[in-house]
């Protein structure tokens, strides 16, 4: 019986061996692939530095508030290579991670498509040519009328914590935060001068003829806190109608993790808002995403205090409370991406009366720094 137990155990032995000499193979056959991509991304990369001189402005308001608080930690297996790739669009970087190779080109042009679409500073894009407008009904695409819809539902849940109209206000902030050295806030008649040209009953949309109508001379409104998380889902449902079922896109912080790696859950760290390399808690994820907002990494600095880039609608200043971070998990990106934007302008003590309100199966995680220092809350 022994005997009998040690062959088995010898055959098993060289038939590990033999899978570990294939699965060589298959790695050595990984990194030729990965040498070709990076090879291939250099040259799109030389490509978009001629158009990324015009998307950088708004980097302030779609890149800062998404990228610096997420990182995922893919827990691979080499039973499948992951063929990853980097992209720069829409003022931000793209990362797709899949098993499939062709998985991070669908996802590119489905972003690229929709970036002619939500793209702020872009005057070509339809969000710019609807924004100079007024009076008049203007046709507009279905994924401008969808993304307006879900903009309009979760500024009614926040509160106006959560306000797109208020991109002259937001534009007029960038530019003064972009040009620094600032000496004093703006005076409060300045602000709310600029105000008026803002709210969200300056525009109509009409869903059956699908046309929006600016309705307040002047209203510009930006979709950077919203729209971003809206393509990921996108990006996700071209890859699902192509049969993929397995990825992760990153578009600058706004994560989504499509199935499976290998069988084995995704699992996303969610990062520490003072310690760049430490995390604060690690989030198992099927078909989930997850996006975080914060204003600790871009700020500016006025007689010793230190202001956020977020700027609350409702004030018309810098967001002025203790959160660091707000990091929701969410069936779709686009939930996400808006409601961590919503929860860190509107503080703790209101992302919880928001959540009592409206029940919902969102995760959420509330770092927040006072003179106690860090403390970490968790909302499920």
């Amino acid at each position: 019986m022994v005997e009998k137990n040690l062959n088995a155990a010898i055959r098993s032995q060289k038939s590990e061996v033999r899978g570990q000499r294939t699965e060589v193979r298959g790695q050595r056959t990984e990194v030729r692939g990965q040498r070709t991509e990076v090879r291939s991304q250099k040259t799109e990369d030389r490509n978009q530095k001629k158009g990324f001189g015009q998307i950088k402005g708004s980097i302030l308001s779609i890149f800062c508030h998404l990228l610096f608080v997420i990182c995922y930690l893919c827990v691979c297996s080499c039973a499948r290579p992951l063929y990853k790739n980097k992209f720069v669009i829409c003022g931000t970087f793209l990362e797709v991670t899949s098993s499939r190779r062709e998985a991070a080109s669908i996802v590119y042009e489905e972003f690229k498509r929709l970036d002619k679409v939500f793209n702020f500073y872009d005057p070509t894009s339809e969000l710019s040519r609807l924004n100079n407008t007024y009076h008049s009904p203007i046709k507009v695409s279905k994924e401008m009328i969808e993304v307006l819809q879900i903009s309009r539902e979760v500024y009614n849940i926040s509160a106006g914590a959560f306000d797109p109209s208020y991109g002259v206000l937001f534009e007029f902030w960038k530019n003064l935060i972009q040009r620094g050295a600032i000496k004093e806030l703006p005076a409060k008649e300045e602000i709310e001068e600029l105000k008026k040209k803002c709210g969200m009953d300056g525009f109509e949309v009409n869903i059956e003829a699908q046309t929006v109508v600016m309705k307040k001379a002047g209203l510009k409104i930006d979709l950077a806190a919203i729209a971003e998380g809206y393509m990921v889902d996108q990006a996700v449902l071209k890859l699902k109608m192509r049969g993929i079922s397995d990825a992760i896109i990153n578009a600058g912080g706004d994560i989504y993790c499509l199935g499976r790696n290998s069988g084995k859950p995704w699992v996303v760290g969610v990062k520490n808002p003072q310690d760049l390399e430490g995390i604060i808690e690690k989030e198992v994820l099927i078909d989930e995403a997850i996006t975080t907002s914060g204003g600790y990494e871009q700020f500016f600095e006025l007689a010793g205090k230190r202001y956020s880039h977020l700027i609350d609608p409702r004030s018309g200043y810098p967001v002025d409370n203790n959160i660091a971070s707000v990091s929701v998990i969410a069936k779709r990106c686009v939930t996400a991406d808006s409601f961590a934007t919503a929860f860190c302008v509107s503080g703790l003590m209101e992302a919880k009366k928001i959540l009592a309100t409206f029940p919902s199966a969102m995760r959420i995680f509330v770092v927040t720094v006072d003179k106690d220092g860090k403390r970490i809350h968790k909302i499920r």
